[in-house]
């Protein structure tokens, strides 16, 4: 494995001596991956559900139960409420707000206040580094537009489906643009990214964690997803080459707020 450079973790501090081996750092780290994930999907079910019984009372007039999903009735209104503005902030808003908190809990827990910091990458960058990935970035996303124009099949229409059943555009920009971004580059970038770094260099770990970025966006189609992988890997590197978490969130951060503004993008 290449050892870490000091591009990419420019403080001195950034690969701390180990007390345990690499592999059982690696096993731990994606032990709580595992179990952030699960708590993250059980608080956006758990709000998809309650939005569930509020709409439709009578088929849970004694109680949530699992098996009315199947019920034909049901199934479609669970659909509907997977594209609704109000439903979609609301599940980001709080499946991002507690599973973020959890990650930060469990990994400062784990690696200690210096540990967790360096895992993550929770440290400034100069600005210009930020200007220069931000410049990157907006290549890239000029780049996929001109490509979801001439290629419509490359083009969603999520975002202005969730815009038009929104009630609460507030509600959406801090859940959909802010907390969601926030959440999934500390779990993907920093957690994910942190924790493969034990086994593998920078660029498989850039890779993975862009494949599993892509698939955590399973509403989009297919030839979509494969729209998301390349910014997957743009921020993936920008978490390394700066050292800084903080770079990619921005930058994810930018992206969903822009997809809210102007939502026939792709």
């Amino acid at each position: 494995m290449e050892d870490q450079s000091v591009k990419e973790q420019p403080s001195p501090e950034h690969r701390p001596t180990y007390v345990r081996p690499p592999g059982l750092e690696f096993a731990m780290g994606m032990g709580i991956f595992g179990l952030v994930f699960m708590v993250f999907f059980l608080a956006q079910t758990a709000v998809l559900m309650r939005e569930l019984v509020r709409r439709m009372p009578e088929h849970f007039s004694s109680g949530f139960d699992l098996g009315a999903l199947s019920d034909p009735l049901v199934l479609p209104e669970v659909q509907k409420l997977s594209m609704n503005g109000d439903v979609v902030a609301s599940t980001a808003f709080w499946s991002g707000l507690v599973a973020s908190a959890l990650l930060l809990l469990l990994v400062f827990l784990w690696r200690g206040k210096a540990g967790a910091r360096s895992l993550i990458g929770i440290r400034s960058a100069p600005p210009r580094l930020y200007l220069i990935w931000i410049g990157v970035f907006a290549l890239l996303v000029l780049g996929l537009e001109a490509l979801a124009w001439a290629f419509p099949q490359f083009r969603t229409e999520f975002m202005e489906e969730v815009l038009g059943s929104t009630t609460n555009t507030a509600m959406l920009v801090l859940g959909v643009g802010i907390l969601a971004p926030v959440f999934e580059e500390l779990l993907l970038r920093g957690l994910l990214l942190g924790s493969l770094r034990f086994l593998v260099d920078r660029h498989v770990a850039v890779a993975i964690s862009a494949g599993a970025f892509t698939l955590m966006h399973l509403q989009y189609e297919p030839l979509v997803m494969l729209m998301i992988l390349p910014m997957g890997v743009v921020l993936g590197y920008a978490r390394v080459n700066s050292g800084s978490i903080f770079v990619p969130i921005l930058l994810h951060l930018l992206n969903n707020v822009i997809s809210i503004a102007l939502p026939t993008t792709y």
